[in-house]
């Protein structure tokens, strides 16, 4: 049985998504402190990572999905987007959804 089937799943899935190699994917996945997203994010104040998911004014859906997740505050939102939303369990809409609400804010 393969080790780590679970990453090498996440990384094809963003393969067919981007259309990137196999390398490009998983580099996204391996170090999420190198990732685009975690050097956006060394920019924003501390007070808005340690702020609540609620504060984004999601919908109910959407809100409840990323709480069962366990993301509670932006700062994890963040963490986990670097990785892909697509991870989370999140439908289409829903990540079309939480990139608008972190655009609009300038995240």
């Amino acid at each position: 049985m393969t080790a780590r089937k679970d990453l090498k799943r996440i990384i094809r899935k963003r393969m067919r998504r981007t259309g990137e190699s196999y390398t490009a994917a998983r580099r996204h996945f391996l170090s999420p402190k190198d990732s685009h997203m975690a050097r956006q994010t060394q920019h924003i104040d501390e007070a808005i990572l340690t702020s609540s998911i609620d504060q984004l004014a999601l919908t109910v859906k959407t809100a409840r999905t990323l709480k069962a997740q366990g993301v509670e505050r932006i700062g994890q939102l963040l963490e986990k987007a670097a990785l892909g939303l697509d991870v989370m369990g999140l439908d289409q809409k829903a990540e079309i959804e939480v990139r608008d609400v972190l655009a609009s804010r300038g995240i």
